[in-house]
């Protein structure tokens, strides 16, 4: 393949979807997938994508959390927690929200059917290469990679945008988890020429930190998914009775969202040769954008600013 780029080309692509859909004032379309039941950043992501104006949510699918290539029940947690989302907000009769992949995938070559990959699919084809369909992967990267693998010629209609592969001092480095539970999707999507944005995990948005007591303030006793975001960082393992959380999935979301509050540059792409393994190729032709850093205050303060304006409506 031919993947020799123009400077002009570069440029383009360091403005977005995002930049050029609100030039023409068109809201950007998007389907988040998210290994909800993982973690509780997820929710707190997806609620900020779904209340955004810049959004046409097209789809809330469910991720996996697992390592294994034998079908496994994570994915139904994370299925039954989008459905609270999106019941919570009035939202399950207006935006699909289909079930992902059961399992991570066992090569590149080897997609996992779902109805989740079907629904991408589906919506990249509603677009043009004018029109692309972003899709945020908050967890394993299963569904886009296998969208991918699926169906080829969504290549040109999509920009796929996945938090975790770290990237820091003009190097790239593995990921902690997301990266780890499906490899064989990551590489699938860095071997292909779809437009793809990063967002580096350990090195980047790690900073975006919200407060338990601007989550009370903010959220608690409002009724609707507001609760049910404060009832999640009560409840799960994890955070309860804790003062802080990195919301690292938030991160990604405000980053394009709100460019002005990230640092992008293009480089190019890792060779993948497993989950512990990532080899430098700085010139290979093979372009992604990479957030360098966040401005993590600044996403702090939209990211309330737009809970408040949209629990006040």
């Amino acid at each position: 393949m031919n993947k020799i780029f123009l400077v002009g080309s570069m440029l383009l692509l360091l403005v977005g979807t995002l930049g050029a859909a609100r030039a023409s004032e068109k809201a950007v379309r998007v389907i988040v997938d998210a290994d909800t039941a993982n973690e509780i950043d997820d929710i707190y992501a997806i609620v900020r994508a779904l209340v955004a104006p810049e959004f046409r949510v097209e789809g809330v699918t469910s991720a996996h959390f697992t390592r294994s290539t034998e079908p496994n029940e994570t994915v139904h947690r994370s299925q039954v927690l989008n459905e609270q989302i999106l019941d919570s907000m009035g939202l399950s009769g207006s935006i699909p929200h289909p079930i992902g992949a059961d399992r991570s995938m066992a090569a590149p070559t080897e997609p996992v059917d779902s109805p989740a990959a079907r629904l991408i699919i589906e919506r990249a084809h509603a677009g043009t290469a004018d029109d692309k369909l972003v899709v945020f992967a908050l967890g394993a990267c299963t569904n886009l990679a296998s969208a991918l693998v699926l169906d080829p010629s969504i290549e040109s209609k999509v920009v796929f945008a996945f938090i975790d592969g770290d990237y820091q001092d003009s190097r790239w480095g593995p990921g902690i988890f997301n990266w780890r539970n499906d490899i064989h999707a990551v590489k699938a999507i860095f071997e292909s020429d779809v437009e793809y944005i990063h967002m580096p995990a350990r090195s980047v948005s790690v900073e975006m930190v919200l407060l338990k007591k601007d989550v009370d303030a903010h959220f608690k006793g409002r009724g609707g998914v507001w609760d049910l975001m404060v009832d999640r960082w009560e409840t799960f393992s994890r955070t309860a009775g804790k003062p802080s959380k990195v919301m690292w999935d938030v991160a990604l979301i405000e980053a394009v969202l709100r460019p002005k509050l990230a640092t992008p540059v293009v480089v190019g792409a890792p060779i993948i040769h497993d989950a512990q393994n990532v080899a430098q190729f700085p010139d290979n032709p093979r372009r992604v954008k990479v957030f360098e850093a966040i401005d993590s205050q600044g996403m702090a303060r939209d990211f309330w600013d737009a809970m408040d304006a949209a629990s006040l409506k």
